[in-house]
């Protein structure tokens, strides 16, 4: 067997650099997004406002998640990915400054929305930028790696923000994302070229209608809607999960920010896990029955939650063990869903991730705010909400399952 030639090995350092820093950028808005969660009891009581107030912080972030993805993606497909992911990051950082100076919370939720805005554009252009430069034969198993890291992000952080909320307070969740997205902003302008002419050499030249028609033609494909709206159910689930259990966490079991970070640990190493091993996975057995199978492992995740509230099992490690049932199949079916919308339409790579995006985190908007009104003094909500958004994901996998592209 032959040792790897020198253009190989420079060739998998230039990868693994691009992977990481891919990763690194989709992270950081997730983790800046859920760095607040388990504060947001702090934030309630520090600025004087009612719990749903303050869930505000999450839920509208989410929005701005949203409607900034439609305007990132189409922006890269006409500028290109490195000048546009360097001024989301950008305006990411400086939201976070503003957020962590407020003096009361509507300045806040202003800081937060311009760097929940900022940080998205890193989700929307890792994917773009994975697709450009991997292609279809091995953009899935990139993205699978870098979503594990995204999903991965907001499971670690309430873990170091929880520890960092009772040392500091929690404006100090800010000044550590404002530091984060900053040193992004360094590492782009050192290791990043321009990819989105590798598909698209004309991407100069494209006028803003063009920007436009990108929406439409992805709109077109069918299997965009099949695995863009399995992955919007499945994260909203998620971030339902993020939303309600640290309240439920603190008035039903009486446990503080720490110990829900603590507990959010094993979600995080089952995740990561999962993604690492999901290429190869996919690549024995098929993207599309690793898909379904991990689909519907993670549907029975909130099932066996509810299951043991039902049989009088009653405290944290509940919510927790199964969720690490969901996580696993979650794990398997989120990068294949993920790169199956991309790859949709690979000649609109930023488009077609944008409005990914843009389902994703407005679907995630409106469930992390029913989190917020639900009551938060008994546990049944918590599997009930995650069951009802992980079977719609089912039933788009399964009602769009032949229909052809148009």
């Amino acid at each position: 067997m032959t040792s790897p030639t020198l253009p190989d090995r420079a060739a998998a350092r230039r990868d693994f650099w691009l992977i990481a820093l891919l990763a690194a950028v989709t992270a950081v808005g997730p983790f800046t997004l859920h760095s607040l969660s388990p504060a947001l009891p702090s934030v309630s009581a520090d600025l004087q406002v009612p719990p749903a107030a303050a869930q505000l912080l999450l839920s509208l972030s989410l929005v701005a998640m949203a409607v900034s993805t439609l305007i990132w993606g189409p922006l890269s497909d006409r500028y290109g990915r490195r000048p546009v992911l360097i001024a989301g990051l950008a305006t990411a950082s400086l939201g976070s400054v503003l957020a962590a100076l407020a003096p009361d919370l509507w300045l806040a939720v202003i800081g937060r929305l311009g760097q929940a805005a900022g940080g998205a554009a890193g989700i929307v252009l890792a994917r773009a930028v994975a697709q450009d430069v991997f292609g279809s034969a091995r953009a899935g198993d990139v993205i699978g790696k870098v979503t594990a890291v995204m999903v991965a992000a907001p499971m670690i952080a309430p873990t170091v923000s929880g520890l960092l909320v009772e040392a500091s307070g929690w404006r100090a969740t800010f000044w550590l994302s404002a530091i984060l997205c900053g040193a992004l902003v360094i590492w782009i302008r050192a290791g990043l070229t321009e990819t989105a002419t590798l598909t698209r050499p004309d991407t100069k030249g494209a006028g803003p209608g063009d920007l436009l028609a990108g929406f439409r033609i992805v709109g077109q494909r069918q299997s965009f809607w099949r695995h863009a709206g399995y992955a919007s159910f499945s994260l909203a689930g998620f971030y339902y999960f993020v939303a309600i259990t640290p309240h439920v966490m603190h008035e039903t079991f009486g446990a503080g920010p720490a110990a829900y970070g603590l507990y959010f640990m094993m979600l995080s190493a089952t995740f990561m896990v999962t993604n690492f091993v999901a290429g190869p996975i996919s690549a024995r057995f098929g993207k599309e029955r690793t898909l379904v199978c991990g689909a519907v492992l993670s549907f029975f995740g909130p099932v066996l939650i509810l299951v043991l509230l039902l049989g009088g099992a009653w405290a944290p490690w509940v919510l927790f063990v199964p969720g690490m049932v969901q996580s696993f199949g979650a794990g398997l079916a989120m990068p294949n869903a993920t790169a199956g919308a991309v790859g949709a339409a690979p000649e609109r790579a930023g488009a077609a991730s944008g409005l990914l995006g843009f389902s994703q985190f407005m679907l995630a908007a409106v469930t992390t705010q029913i989190a917020g009104i639900l009551p938060h003094d008994t546990a049944y909500w918590v599997p009930g909400g995650m069951i009802l958004w992980l079977a719609l994901g089912l039933a788009c996998l399964w009602l769009l399952r032949r229909r052809p592209d148009a």
